[in-house]
């Protein structure tokens, strides 16, 4: 009898044991960053940490990444509203093809509006200026209304009391 109820005791162990290493994010989630690219200006080719699940489609760019008190967006039609959404980095999905699950309808307006830490909407440019300074430190999906279609891309805010080589090291090596 003990022998048995060992036997039931180890197996009910070995079957409550957490080996498994998916990721607990699902990968289209709204308020996820798997990587970003940081650039200066418009026309540099920049830096990707990680592997962005962006859907910018070549029809925008933010620009300067990271950003404190504004970023850019140069796009190639007129921008009529911009969200940015409070997001996590997290080191996963890293060798995924996003292009097979990302494309312009996956968030709905309404759910984009509801999470978003701050809108813009009215612009009529295909360059508008972004006061960024009232957001809180971190990473952000940045979306973008442009000929009636909703793209993004990742974006991360720094503060300026927290920015130095350190600290820009300290997130690159996590991109690592």
């Amino acid at each position: 009898m003990k022998k048995t109820l060992f036997i039931l005791i180890s197996l009910l162990a070995i079957s409550c044991s957490n080996d498994d290493d998916s990721p607990k994010t699902d990968k289209t989630s709204i308020s996820l960053v798997t990587g970003v690219t940081f650039r200066d200006t418009a026309d540099d080719t920049g830096l990707q940490l990680g592997n962005p699940n962006s859907l910018a489609n070549q029809r925008f760019v933010l620009y300067p990444n990271p950003a404190n008190e504004f970023t850019y967006i140069l796009a190639e039609q007129n921008v009529t509203d911009v969200w940015f959404v409070s997001a996590k980095a997290e080191k996963i999905y890293q060798d995924f093809n996003f292009s097979t699950v990302l494309n312009s309808n996956l968030y709905s307006e309404q759910t984009i509006i509801l999470r978003s830490a701050l809108s813009l909407s009215g612009l009529s440019t295909s360059n508008p200026r972004l006061n960024t300074s009232t957001l809180a430190e971190g990473y952000y999906k940045v979306f973008i209304k442009s000929g009636g279609v909703i793209y993004w891309d990742n974006l991360y805010k720094y503060d300026s009391e927290n920015h130095d080589e350190a600290h820009m090291n300290a997130i690159k090596n996590f991109w690592k």
